[in-house]
């Protein structure tokens, strides 16, 4: 379904999000490896058809591949910054701001960025994280959409 200029397209599902994610992975190498590895642009625009077809077969929305290039590159960029806040927060203990990933984050980071998933991974063992692992999950499943609050990004200058 088109949507009026300047109307927004509806949130991404978590099945979706997930149908998504399962998509960009396999060809993460071929749309943001080191260029010997990449494809032409005109084949990473086939790509992201491809994926889009993939979420759109879910039945919920019409979905571009534009559009699930951008929402794949948000969650991308929101895993990171979620890795790197949980890390930085590793050293201040007691600050009473909690950073928890999901495990689609954990699969985002594992791909997209490995030194920093196993230096999270590294540190979640260190300060009992599995505990919090499995509320993350829980709350997760409990969520309907998957926006800032879905992933567990606090709105600014909150405190979840």
């Amino acid at each position: 379904m088109a949507h009026a200029t300047g109307e927004r397209a509806p949130a991404f599902t978590s099945e979706e999000l997930e149908k998504l994610v399962d998509g960009v992975l396999p060809q993460y190498v071929l749309l943001y490896g080191p260029p010997d590895k990449q494809v032409s642009a005109h084949q990473k625009i086939d790509i992201w058809r491809a994926i889009a077809k993939d979420v759109r077969i879910l039945g919920v929305h019409h979905r571009r591949g534009t559009l699930c290039q951008k929402r794949w590159e948000d969650i991308r960029r929101w895993s990171r910054k979620m890795a790197e806040a949980q890390l930085g927060m590793a050293s201040q203990r007691g600050s009473g701001a909690r950073r928890t990933l999901t495990p689609l984050m954990f699969r985002i980071l594992e791909v997209a960025y490995p030194e920093l998933d196993g230096r999270v991974r590294a540190s979640q063992q260190t300060q009992g994280g599995e505990y919090s692992h499995i509320l993350l999950t829980l709350r997760a499943v409990e969520v309907s959409g998957w926006g800032r609050k879905a992933v567990g990004i606090p709105r600014p200058g909150r405190v979840p």
